[in-house]
């Protein structure tokens, strides 16, 4: 389902894969128009150890974004 505001998890809630876009996007789909979803590379990343002091996994993954960066997650 292509959602907009509240529908989007609410949908996600009941089951469906629901994506949220903008309004623009929403009215294009309402009249027909095919829809396209981009998405990037997607990577592996293998974890070994213990984190240790006062490092959580959003650390890890805050570093992980930091290293390969959003770029080329538009157009």
């Amino acid at each position: 389902m292509i959602g907009t505001d509240s529908h989007t998890p609410n949908a996600g809630g009941l089951g469906m894969l629901a994506i949220g876009v903008g309004g623009a996007d929403a009215v294009d789909v309402m009249v027909g128009m095919p829809w396209e979803l981009l998405f990037p590379k997607v990577i592996g990343v293998k974890l070994t150890g213990k984190l240790s002091g006062w490092a959580s996994a959003k650390d890890v993954i805050l570093k992980v974004a930091g290293i390969t960066t959003v770029k080329g997650g538009t157009g």
